[in-house]
């Protein structure tokens, strides 16, 4: 299995990239990305091994890769049509637009239906979800003990209506090494999210 490759560009076209003598499917965003023919570049893979071939998918970030292995798991997109769901719009873009279920970033992906579009929100909405929890409480877990009160203040910020990347923002301003108790926590965090 390749994850990972690392060479000179020898020629590239409008979705693929020759990296020395591999052949990588690329998305527009990492294609944009490319030196050009001559230049190094490195790039995060996702190896698709069939019985007749062997698809290499390059990627510029992790993040960028980590979005493509989850769409990929949702029934009806393959590797084609998740690599045209990341060019039809930049990963923030598309990651909002899921957190918020409009469909219209991802409808505008080549080959992407009403149903296709509305299985990639249903199915990749809670794996979003659930990966921004885990973003939120570790840090704020590390410095302050065994991580109940940051869990209960994010907790509080989602229930209020934050969203995860908000909720985050929140528990990040914070001073968790002054050992706030939730109601103080909170207090921030509202504060710094501009709620009183």
């Amino acid at each position: 299995m390749i994850a990972h490759l690392t060479g000179v560009v020898r020629r590239a076209g409008p979705d693929f990239v020759v990296l020395d003598v591999y052949l990588v499917a690329v998305a527009t965003q990492t294609r944009q990305q490319l030196p050009p023919p001559g230049g190094d570049v490195e790039l995060h893979i996702h190896t698709q091994v069939r019985e007749d071939q062997l698809a290499l998918y390059g990627f510029a970030s992790v993040e960028e890769l980590e979005l493509f292995e989850m769409l990929i798991q949702v029934d009806g997109v393959g590797p084609r049509v998740g690599l045209n769901i990341l060019s039809a719009a930049s990963l923030e873009v598309l990651k909002r637009a899921i957190m918020s279920e409009d469909a219209s970033p991802i409808r505008r992906a080549s080959g992407v239906g009403p149903r296709t579009a509305a299985k990639v929100i249903i199915e990749l909405k809670p794996r979003l979800d659930a990966v921004a929890a885990l973003d939120v409480v570790p840090r704020a877990a590390a410095a302050a003990g065994d991580g109940a009160v940051p869990r209960a203040v994010e907790s509080a910020l989602r229930n209020l209506g934050f969203s995860s990347q908000e909720a985050r923002a929140g528990i990040d301003s914070v001073d968790w090494k002054s050992s706030p108790d939730t109601q103080e926590a909170l207090a921030t965090a509202l504060k710094a999210l501009g709620r009183k």
